[in-house]
Formats: C-alpha cells, sequence, structure tokens
C-alpha cells in the first residue's frame, strides 16, 4: 500500500470509530469499547452492520501499530505485554469432543467438588463441548455455549493447547451442580497439573455467547 492510501485508509477507520485524524492510541481503544458494548448485535436486535464497520476499523488500526500505549524508549529493554486472544476450535476438533462424550469415557476428577453421588441421583446428566479457548498467557478460559444443569454434568476439553502437540489432546471431566443455568468453575490445581500440561489456571464458563468472548479479548 502507497504511503498516501495507508494515510487516507487510517483516516477513514478513524472516521467510523467517530475520531479525528490526530486521535492517539487511549482515545482509539476507548471509542472501540463503546461501539463494541452499545453497537453489540445483542444490543442492537441482531444488527451487525454498526460493531463489523468499527470491528474492522479498530482491526486495522491495531495491525498499523495505532492502539499501543505508550511506553519507555525502544532502548530500553522491557518484558512483552501479555495479550488476550480468543481460540475458536476447528470443527474437527468438536467433533472430537463430542465423540469423546461417552460414559464409559468419564473421569470422576470432579465429581468430589459438589455434592455425594450416594445413591446415583436419577438427575438427568449433562454433556457440554466448548466452542472456543480464550488464552492469556497461560491462563485458560474454555467457552461453553450450552447451560449447566441441575445434577451431574460432563465436559469434554482439548486439554494441550499450550503443549505444543501437534495431536489435540482431549479428556472428559464430570462435575455436580447445585443449580442450573450459566456461570463457571475453576479446575483445582491437581487436576490442572496432571491434565493440562502448562497451563497456570483452568477456567470453564457456561452459557458464553459472542458478547462474552468480545468483552474478553476486550479486558485485555
Amino acid at each position: 500500500m502507497k504511503p498516501v492510501s495507508k494515510v487516507q485508509a487510517r483516516a477513514e477507520a478513524l472516521q467510523v470509530l467517530g475520531l479525528p485524524p490526530n486521535a492517539n492510541a487511549n482515545e482509539i481503544r476507548e471509542a472501540w469499547r463503546k461501539i463494541a458494548f452499545h453497537d453489540h448485535p445483542d444490543h442492537t436486535d441482531g444488527d451487525y452492520s454498526g460493531f463489523s464497520d468499527a470491528k474492522s476499523a479498530y482491526d486495522f488500526l491495531r495491525k498499523e501499530g495505532m492502539t499501543r500505549k505508550n511506553g519507555l524508549d525502544s532502548s530500553t529493554p522491557r518484558r512483552p505485554r501479555l495479550k488476550k486472544r480468543v481460540i475458536e476450535l476447528a470443527a474437527d476438533e468438536i467433533k472430537a469432543c463430542h465423540d469423546l462424550l461417552k460414559p464409559e469415557r468419564a473421569l470422576k476428577d470432579l465429581s468430589e467438588l459438589g455434592e455425594p453421588d450416594a445413591a446415583k441421583s436419577a438427575r438427568e446428566s449433562s454433556d457440554h463441548v466448548p466452542d472456543a479457548i480464550g488464552c492469556f498467557g497461560r491462563d485458560l478460559t474454555y467457552f461453553v455455549a450450552s447451560s449447566v444443569c441441575e445434577g451431574s454434568n460432563r465436559v469434554a476439553l482439548p486439554t494441550s493447547v499450550l503443549s505444543g502437540y501437534r495431536k489435540s489432546e482431549t479428556e472428559i471431566l464430570t462435575f455436580r451442580s447445585k443449580g442450573s443455568g450459566s456461570g463457571e468453575i475453576v479446575i483445582p490445581d491437581p487436576i490442572r497439573e496432571r491434565k493440562f500440561p502448562g497451563a497456570k489456571s483452568v477456567t470453564i464458563r457456561f452459557e458464553a455467547d459472542q458478547h462474552m468472548r468480545d468483552m474478553f479479548e476486550l479486558a485485555g
């Protein structure tokens, strides 16, 4: 892209965000946060037009390096700033999770976290599969669209996100819930250390929609 064209593209992207050509990084990030919240399809009866245009403009400015905070002199060594990102699971990864959800594959690692399963409760079990994973350094957040079911729940999770394995490793975890709906659970350290190589923390969020994922990335 020619210099003149690039300058014009930056100005147009800023205009989409409602900003002047001399807007700084803080103003760009703040404008995007407001638009991401107020113009999100959840708040506009499903209208994606304004949100999509603003996101494209912000993504362009971010690639151009116009959203970075002013830091120390470039000659001063500094640690790279961690960024939050959301990884959308591929169709084959989601299928592998669904295929793994068979009664004989369930683990009992999380069953001890809730009420005891004394007499094989007759409550309906609910199976869950994530469709995206949020990463912030070595902290993992699994986004699950389905709701927690009262009673027994099973969730199939790709566990080798940080290990660098070419082949995705998947495990089933089970837990019990006294209620239903949205919410999150934090994987206990002993299970995390055994099942999620390299992870510092692991959280599973239920009823996680696109808006929650967007907010996760914006918070970074």
